[in-house]
């Protein structure tokens, strides 16, 4: 039998897939491959047979989550697959989990044979996609895509009071006909930078199009978000484009209620937005 189990185990070794196989006590029969997440001597005759997740795993949240499944596997007659992330020496991995499990000729469940595969560049890459899809390119805020998603699955009630700040470039069409568009881009780059060094406390910060922004205060009661504005206009005073102070309208609104339209308070801090920008369209006529 056990020359069985060596004859296997050199011909599935050849694979890339780390292919294993367990008893009714969650203990390895056979691996193919030892991967570097488990701990174990160092003399050559230290074997991963007899043991579970428990004693070898170096991540013991993934070690009990996969044990936690293979009891559920021998329970329920159910296979599962899962993919896990391992951050471990600087390093972040994720690997695919695939189990089923084994019956005799009787139906009864003998075991567990698993599957584990690197998934690591995909996963990447879709994280990657997922940032693109979410984040505005030009200025690395997040985009209006993903303000809704924001609202929807982010957005909880001890979040509030809830600031929204509305905010709008002054000057970006003058920049764009006087300068050129490569201009006007800088200045909307520059209005996200000014954001970012502020420190606004709790912000999330949206680019929504053009040169409008929204900024979302967490846990901040209208004076507190007063108080950032006033900050963050402060901060504005050093910076320019072209030689052009940098100057932005803005205005904001408070949610106090969970139950309050969410989209009502943005139409509120934009109306605020707006009545600043005419008071200054009309001091410069």
């Amino acid at each position: 039998m056990n020359q069985d189990w060596e004859f296997m185990e050199m011909i599935l070794r050849e694979l890339p897939s780390n292919i294993f196989f367990k008893d009714t006590e969650c203990r390895y029969l056979f691996a193919t491959h030892y991967w570097r997440h488990i701990k174990h001597d160092k003399e050559e005759e230290w074997s991963i047979k007899g043991k579970t997740d428990l004693e070898i795993r170096k991540d013991k949240e993934n070690a009990q989550l996969a044990y936690e499944q293979d009891k559920k596997i021998l329970a329920t007659g159910k296979g599962c697959q899962y993919t896990i992330e391992i951050n471990l020496e600087e390093k972040t991995e994720y690997l695919e989990i695939i189990k089923n499990p084994v019956r005799n000729k009787d139906g009864t469940i003998i075991g567990i044979v698993g599957l584990i595969n690197d998934v690591t560049d995909r996963m990447k890459l879709q994280k990657q996609l997922e940032v693109y899809a979410q984040t505005d390119i030009m200025t690395g805020l997040y985009n209006r895509r993903y303000l809704d998603y924001w609202r929807k699955s982010v957005l909880r009630p001890d979040m509030l009071p809830l600031s929204i700040i509305s905010a709008d470039c002054d000057g970006l069409k003058y920049m764009n006909d006087v300068y050129g568009h490569a201009v006007g881009d800088e200045l909307i780059r520059t209005t996200a930078i000014l954001f970012k060094i502020s420190s606004l406390e709790n912000a999330v910060m949206f680019r929504m199009g053009g040169d409008e922004f929204l900024i979302i205060l967490t846990k901040t009661p209208e004076k507190k978000a007063k108080e950032s504005i006033a900050r963050m206009r402060s901060v504005g005073e050093s910076l320019s484009v072209h030689g052009m102070p940098l100057s932005i309208s803005i205005g904001t609104y408070t949610i106090e209620a969970f139950g309050e339209d969410f989209e009502e308070a943005i139409k509120n801090a934009d109306k605020n937005m707006y009545a600043e920008k005419e008071i200054k369209r009309r001091c410069r006529n």
